[in-house]
């Protein structure tokens, strides 16, 4: 099973989309609609500087309706951007989206990032990021002897380089760390860098007390974990 609650109905429609640019500045760009649903949508050559979190509106042809951006792709002519709907379906598209229901869909992966298990776990984490004096205080929801996943409360870039601060048994053990990908509501995934042979055997020894596997976000339903806290050290 897939993440969508809804079958997609395929189209080629052509859609505004507004909304505000990292900088304040509104937009308004246009796009080409390839599928919708009650929930979600998929844009085509999308030109305009939206981030992953962002909140847009969309108008296409007579129906208006604000989405959050769940994920971005580029494409050689712009990008594809998928689209998670905010509040209640608009009356003038209601009677023709279709009605809710199972979907098997399962978004392709191209290849396989793990090379080792990864274990349930909650484990306090400092984040510090070039040219940002202040720390990120949040929680890893999962860990492996090559990386982790944590939950921020925003979007990163994915290849962002950071440096990560595990508690691991009362210490802190610093590691450097990548961003590999950062889906809204489903974490953050930091991939560890030249590891040290001590920090490589804390991790083994947290590991060893996990019992849970987790799964992989793509294998699993509809339903996701939970969003432990995440804040900033001013906070």
């Amino acid at each position: 099973m897939g993440c969508r609650r809804q079958p997609r109905l395929p189209m080629t429609l052509t859609a505004s989309v507004c909304g505000m640019d990292a900088k304040g500045r509104p937009f308004l760009d246009r796009a080409r609609v390839l599928n919708l649903s009650r929930d979600g949508a998929l844009l085509e050559d999308v030109t305009c500087a939206v981030n992953v979190g962002d909140v847009v509106a969309l108008r296409c042809e007579e129906t208006t309706r604000r989405f959050r951006v769940i994920w971005a792709q580029s494409t050689g002519e712009g990008r594809r951007v998928g689209l998670a709907g905010i509040g209640p379906v608009p009356t003038t598209a209601d009677c023709w989206l279709p009605a809710s229901g199972e979907d098997e869909y399962v978004h392709p992966r191209v290849t396989i990032r793990r090379e080792t298990a990864r274990y349930e776990c909650e484990i306090a984490v400092e984040m510090r990021m070039r040219d940002v004096t202040t720390p990120m205080w949040v929680t890893a929801s999962d860990i492996s002897e090559a990386g982790c996943r944590v939950q921020v409360p925003h979007a990163m870039e994915p290849n962002t380089d950071v440096s990560v601060a595990l508690w691991l048994d009362g210490e802190r053990v610093w590691l450097r760390g990548r961003v590999t990908h950062s889906l809204y509501g489903c974490g953050t995934g930091i991939q560890f860098k030249q590891l040290e042979r001590a920090a490589l055997q804390r991790i083994a020894n947290v590991l060893a007390n996990c019992n849970t596997e987790a799964c992989d976000r793509r294998a699993r339903t509809v339903e996701r974990g939970p969003l432990y806290a995440a804040f900033s050290a001013t906070s």
